[in-house]
């Protein structure tokens, strides 16, 4: 396993690991908050506020190993049509695009960062900087964008090479493998 591919797996997991955190503790102050409003009619004030700005990084840290994974939706019914030269091309093209996606959704979040900073805004109850959480949300939108990189490059390369493709769509590439259960990737 490449160094570039290693150190991208270890930072896209530890990072949705994060979010998954982040989205327990999340889910349990919000329980506590049902619960405290309905048996002791006394919510917990700034749960609101936090589930603001908590919802942006927890989802947005937990893009990159998505795309990592490659456990993003896709349709291939075309390609497999086609044969699998034309799966190859259509494999790299929608890697594009996605990659356009993301780098175009992290490219815009940053004047939204830049105009909570700005303007100071904060959450209402807890009076929290809302820039911060924005800001990570937008770190986190860049390295998808670079996760999703390495895998347009990577299609690349199957494409020109003439990789093969096994009948599950997981191609045989010029890189290891990113298989999660591989005992080499350890």
């Amino acid at each position: 396993m490449s160094s570039i591919d290693k150190i991208t797996r270890y930072a896209t997991r530890w990072l949705a690991l994060l979010g998954f955190g982040g989205l327990l503790v999340l889910a349990i102050m919000t329980a506590i908050d049902v619960l405290s409003r309905s048996l002791l009619s006394a919510p917990i004030h700034g749960v609101n506020d936090v589930s603001s700005v908590v919802m942006a990084v927890v989802i947005a840290s937990c893009i990159p190993a998505s795309l990592y994974d490659r456990s993003n939706i896709s349709v291939e019914i075309l390609g497999s049509m086609g044969g699998p030269s034309l799966e190859r091309v259509f494999r790299a093209f929608s890697s594009l695009v996605v990659l356009i996606f993301m780098s175009l959704m992290a490219w815009y979040f940053v004047p939204y960062t830049e105009e909570t900073y700005r303007t100071a805004r904060q959450t209402w109850v807890l009076a929290w900087p809302v820039w911060p959480w924005w800001a990570a949300a937008t770190a986190f939108l860049f390295l998808a964008a670079f996760v999703q990189l390495l895998n347009f490059i990577n299609d690349i390369i199957v494409m020109v090479t003439g990789g093969r493709v096994d009948p599950q769509g997981v191609e045989t590439k010029l890189v290891p493998s990113r298989n999660p259960n591989s005992e080499s990737d350890a």
